[in-house]
């Protein structure tokens, strides 16, 4: 394989943890017993040393339509909360017009703190349930899975890009990027959010992969 930033073919197997079903898949009782399982192996990178998987499921089957609802978990919601907050204190507090865009948007909840501060919002969601969710609870939501090509459609720019938890599942990886650039003001912000591989090692959390 080559890798998933740098190109290179100088990869290390680290872990294998031999075929998974896929994790956030709430089975039907006539499912059971016939759920797909996949390769779940972290690579590292010699060259650039990013840690990686080495097989990509594909994210229609991973993200269309994901039951996961940031809003249940009280403790992130306060979280988002404080990330909205810092954010405008420390870049656009006195901004007129400012404007914040959600890559992997889920039910808003992100977005609703932004919201809260007197941003002009959008949300990017794969999952169609997940989409409609957001879009009820009154937070401009796209139903689609974010890349160069959606934002050169959309034709818009924001202030703030956010990205929380979506980062290391990205099929187009490089596309993505390509498209924050493109969306994003010369004097915008890029917030990412991600788990920590040191930690993850640390706490011997190898749920978590």
């Amino acid at each position: 394989m080559n890798c998933r930033v740098c190109d290179s073919t100088n990869l290390e197997p680290c872990i294998d943890l031999g075929s998974q079903p896929w994790c956030n898949h709430f089975l039907k009782q006539e499912e059971v017993g016939q759920e797909p399982f996949y390769p779940l192996r972290v690579m590292f990178c010699h060259d650039c040393t990013t840690a990686q998987l080495d097989y990509t499921v594909a994210k229609e089957v991973m993200f269309g339509n994901h039951t996961y609802l940031s809003g249940v978990t009280k403790s992130l919601s306060e979280h988002f909360k404080n990330i909205a907050g810092e954010v405008d204190s420390r870049f656009f507090q006195n901004t007129p017009g400012k404007s914040v865009l959600d890559i992997g948007s889920n039910d808003g909840t992100q977005l609703k703190h932004f919201q809260a501060l007197g941003y002009e919002v959008l949300g990017v969601e794969s999952s169609t349930g997940t989409a409609k969710i957001a879009q009820a609870a009154g937070v401009p939501t796209l139903n689609q899975f974010f890349n160069l090509e959606v934002m050169r459609q959309l034709g818009r720019k924001f202030h703030v890009i956010n990205a929380a938890g979506v980062f290391f599942h990205l099929e187009e990886l490089h596309s993505v990027t390509d498209g924050i650039r493109e969306a994003l003001r010369e004097d915008g912000v890029f917030v990412v959010q991600f788990l920590y591989m040191k930690r993850i090692v640390d706490n011997l959390a190898f749920d978590q992969i």
